[in-house]
Formats: C-alpha cells, structure tokens, sequence
C-alpha cells in the first residue's frame, strides 16, 4: 500500500454554524487532557516546521497533477473495537527503535458525531482504492478533490502560525480534534471559514500574517 504522507519526513459564510468549535482554538481548551491521544511507545511526531513542509509539498504535487488530494488525505481502517471508518490523516510518527510509521488519523462517530483523534499503524490504514478492492467499501462523505485542496491549504496556512508560535503537541491535537473537516463541503464553505479560523484566541495575537484566500 502507497502510504505517502509518512514518507518524506521519516524515510529521508452566512449560514456556518462553527460557534460550537470556535473556542476550542484558544487556551486553556486546545489542551484538553481528554481529547489528546497518546503517543504510541517511543513514537517521534512531525514537528510543526516538518508538517508545514509537507503540507506545501502535497499542494505542488497536487497542483502538478503527481497527486489526488482525496486519495492522499482520506483513509479507510478499522478501530481498536473491528469497526470501520473513515477519516483524514493529519500528521505521522515514527517510532524510534523500530522504524514502525503511525499516522493519526480524524473522524467523527457515534450518534453524537463526535471527534476522534487515534494513532493507526501504517500498514492497518487502507488508501480509497485499496478499501474499495479489499472490502467493498466507497467513501461516500469525502469532499470534491477542489475542496479538499482548499482545505490542505487553509491547514498549511495555519501552521505558518503553528511554526511562528512552537505549537506544543496539546495544541496540535487540539486543532485537529475542532477543525469543522465534516462541515467543509464546499470551497465556498472553507473560504468563508478562513476569516473565522484566523479570528480565533490560538490566531489572532501572532505576527504571522496569511491570505484571505486564493
């Protein structure tokens, strides 16, 4: 299975309704014990700077047409309980004596559609091609390939600021566990987040500044 993401770093809106995330993007929320994931044994994550690398590097490759932004950002695998689902990848460990790659993947589930973030070891997380050929599966919810761009680089936009503030790994899970992914149908919907996202307490006192949109 082609599971890029890992790769380069460790083998070489009138009508939105985001109230109910918003104030997760500030202290003390963002680093909530209860929504932070722990790292598997001997696990090194991305650094904000490395994430922020490959995130510009997808968009070329996507841009240059080497990439599909939805098969390189949604995945299919199954929880620690058998249950399938899908989800975004959002970053990668490694761990240290082992080599073994993890990537933490995002979903919502349950009647509540709550957030979840977990660690998935590489080899259990299944491309959309893969899932579709091994389990019969289709990934039913995942954006138009324009909106999942959009969304890879409102993301790398905010870890301009992530790298500008040395985001700890609390804050990074805590951004990833209330980014709206599930609301953001739409590149109208995303680009009318922008503005809302950079409003927020974790933006609005850095001296990064970034684009209205492209």
């Amino acid at each position: 299975m082609k599971m890029r993401l890992a790769l380069p770093l460790f083998l070489s809106a009138s009508d939105h309704n985001y109230n109910a995330a918003l104030w997760l993007y500030g202290p003390p929320a963002m680093t909530g014990s209860d929504i932070v994931p722990a790292l598997p044994p001997n696990a090194i994550t991305e650094t904000n700077r490395e994430t922020l690398v490959r995130l510009k590097q997808d968009l070329k490759w996507i841009s240059d047409g080497a990439l599909s932004a939805g098969d390189e950002n949604r995945m299919f695998a199954h929880d620690e309980h058998g249950q399938p689902f899908w989800g975004y990848l959002v970053e990668s460990a490694l761990v240290d004596n082992t080599r073994e790659i993890f990537v933490l993947m995002r979903n919502i589930e349950g009647l509540t559609r709550a957030a979840v973030l977990r660690w998935m070891p590489m080899e259990r997380v299944h491309t959309r091609k893969n899932a579709q050929l091994l389990y019969k599966v289709v990934d039913a919810d995942c954006p138009a390939e324009d909106v999942v761009c959009e969304i890879l680089r409102l993301l790398q936009d905010a870890f301009e600021y992530a790298v500008e503030d040395n985001w700890s790994y609390a804050k990074r899970m805590g951004f990833y566990h209330a980014f709206p992914f599930e609301e953001l149908v739409t590149t109208e919907k995303v680009v009318a987040f922008r503005p809302i996202l950079f409003s927020c307490p974790a933006f609005v006192d850095s001296m990064v500044v970034v684009p209205d949109s492209e």
